[in-house]
C-alpha cells in the first residue's frame, strides 16, 4: 500500500521526448499557417490575425519552438547515444546487404533536393501554390497606399495624406481613438488602440480634402 502511494521518480527521457513531440505539432501548425498567410504589408496593413495571433506572433512561435526543438533533440541524443549508435549500426549491418536500395534511396533524395533548390515543377508548385494563396488575401481596399505604409512615423503618414498632425489627432480622438505620440510608427499607434493601420487610414480618408485622395497604390521612395 505504501509502495502504492509512493511517487514515481520523474522521468526525463519521457519529458524530453514529450516536449520533442508537442514542439514538432506546434511547428507543423504554425508552418502551415504562415505557410498561408498573406504578405507583410497586407498583414500588417489590415492587423491580420489567426486564432488571436498576428503573423509576428506566428513567426515567433514558429522561430521558438524550431529552437526548442533542436535543443530538446540534442539532449534526446545525449541521453539515448549508446542506444542510438547500437540501433545505427545494427541497421547498417542489415541494409549493407541490400546495395541497390541504398543508392536508389539516395539518388532520390538527391534529386528531390536538387530539384527543389532548381525550382523546377513539380517541386516549384508547392511554393506557387503557397504564393497563390497568400495573393488572394490581397484585394484593392486593403492595399496600403503607400509601400509599407504601416512603418511610417504616424505624423508623417498624415502629412503624405496632406493633413496637418493636430487636426488628424484631434479627428481620432473623437472615434476613440488616442495618438499619444506622433512620432511612432502608425503600427504601433494602430497596435495600442488595438485596430489595424488600415482603419486608421479609412478613417483620416474622411477629412482628408478631395485633391489629396489616392486613387491608386503609390511607392515610397527612401
Amino acid at each position: 500500500m505504501k509502495e502504492d502511494m509512493k511517487k514515481k521518480p520523474f522521468n526525463s527521457r519521457a519529458f524530453t521526448t514529450l516536449v520533442i513531440f508537442w514542439s514538432l505539432i506546434i511547428e507543423a501548425v504554425s508552418g502551415l499557417i504562415l505557410y498561408t498567410v498573406p504578405s507583410g504589408r497586407i498583414a500588417d496593413w489590415t492587423r491580420w490575425t489567426f486564432a488571436g495571433l498576428t503573423k509576428s506572433e506566428w513567426e515567433t512561435i514558429h522561430t521558438v519552438f524550431s529552437c526548442i526543438f533542436l535543443i530538446f533533440i540534442s539532449l534526446h541524443i545525449y541521453n539515448n547515444w549508446r542506444s542510438i549508435l547500437h540501433y545505427i549500426r545494427g541497421k547498417i549491418k542489415k541494409y549493407s546487404k541490400s546495395r541497390i536500395e541504398l543508392f536508389v534511396s539516395l539518388l532520390v533524395v538527391i534529386l528531390l533536393l536538387g530539384g527543389t533548390i532548381a525550382s523546377i515543377p513539380p517541386f516549384s508548385s508547392v511554393m506557387d501554390l503557397g504564393s497563390l494563396i497568400k495573393d488572394t488575401w490581397s484585394v484593392n481596399k486593403d492595399e496600403p497606399f503607400l509601400a509599407r505604409a504601416e512603418k511610417l512615423p504616424f505624423d508623417r503618414f498624415v502629412r503624405e495624406l496632406g493633413l496637418e498632425t493636430e487636426k488628424a489627432v484631434g479627428f481620432l480622438e473623437t472615434k476613440g481613438i488616442n495618438i499619444n505620440d506622433p512620432g511612432q510608427s502608425l503600427k504601433k499607434a494602430a497596435d495600442r488602440n488595438k485596430t489595424s493601420p488600415s482603419r486608421i487610414y479609412t478613417l483620416l480618408k474622411e477629412i482628408i480634402p478631395p485633391e489629396n485622395h489616392i486613387p491608386v497604390p503609390k511607392l515610397l521612395h527612401k
